[in-house]
C-alpha cells in the first residue's frame, strides 16, 4: 500500500517462507541473541544468496570482466521510470509486445508487470516455473531502445527453460536487471525509482530496496 507521501514498497520480505530459484541457497534467519533469552540485545543470523528476494543482476553474473554491485551507476538506480502492464500477456514477453506497450520514447528504467505479479499473494511460498519472462527478441529490444534498467515481477527476467541468452543480451550490453519485484499494486505509469542494492565488494547480485516515488524530478522515464 502507499504510504502517506505517496511511497510504494516494491520489495519482496526476506525471510525462510520466500522461494528462490531451485538450486540457489535457501534463506535462513536464526536467533544469536536474544532479549528473553536473557541476552541485552537482539540479534540475528542472516544467510542467503545474492540473487535472493528482490535483487539485481549486474553484468558481472554472466561475464567475468563485466561491472560488480559496487561497481553500478548510482544514476541508473535512482531516477523516472516507467511501469508497463502486461498482465492480460500468457506467453513470453516477445518484441512486438514492448512495441506495442506504449512505452514512452526515452524511457531509461522500465519495470513490467506480469500475471507474475499474482504469484505473489496466490502462492507466495512455493517457487513455480510457469512464470513470464523476456525472450532474447525482447531482451533485444530493450537494448536497441537504450532502456539502462530492466524489472520484471518474478525471480528471473528470462524464462525458465532459457539457455542465459537473454540474460547475456541485456547485461552484456550494461543493462541492469532488477528480479523478484513486487508490483501487484502498482499501477501502471510515471514513477521515480530508488532501486539501491547492498554494497557488496565485487559482487555478482545483490537483494535491494526498490520503492516507487511520486514522478517528482519531471522528465522522461
Amino acid at each position: 500500500m502507499p504510504s502517506a507521501h505517496g511511497f510504494l514498497d516494491i520489495t519482496l520480505a526476506l525471510g525462510p517462507h520466500l522461494p528462490v530459484w531451485p538450486g540457489d541457497p535457501t534463506i535462513r534467519l536464526d536467533p544469536a541473541a536474544r532479549i528473553a533469552a536473557g541476552d541485552g540485545v537482539n540479534v540475528s543470523r542472516l544467510q542467503l544468496g545474492t540473487h535472493a528476494g528482490t535483487h539485481l543482476d549486474p553484468p558481472f553474473h554472466v561475464r567475468d570482466d563485466g561491472a560488480r554491485v559496487d561497481e553500478l551507476p548510482l544514476d541508473a538506480l535512482i531516477g523516472p521510470c516507467w511501469v508497463c502492464d502486461l498482465t492480460p500477456l500468457t506467453a513470453h514477453i516477445d518484441a512486438g509486445d514492448l512495441r506495442r506497450a506504449g512505452i514512452p520514447a526515452g524511457t531509461q528504467r522500465l519495470l513490467l508487470k506480469t500475471r507474475n505479479s499474482r504469484l505473489w499473494s496466490t502462492q507466495p511460498h512455493a517457487f513455480t516455473d510457469d512464470f513470464v519472462a523476456l525472450t532474447p527478441a525482447a531482451a533485444r529490444w530493450v537494448v536497441d531502445a537504450g532502456i539502462r534498467l530492466i524489472g520484471i515481477d518474478y525471480l528471473s527476467i528470462e524464462p525458465f527453460d532459457g539457455d542465459g541468452e537473454t540474460h547475456r543480451i541485456l547485461l552484456s550490453a550494461g543493462v541492469i536487471a532488477v528480479e523478484g519485484l513486487d508490483l501487484g499494486r502498482v499501477s501502471p505509469g510515471a514513477y521515480t525509482l530508488l532501486c539501491l542494492p547492498l554494497k557488496i565488494a565485487g559482487g555478482d547480485g545483490a537483494p535491494c530496496r526498490a520503492v516507487l516515488a511520486p514522478l517528482a524530478f519531471g522528465g522522461q522515464p
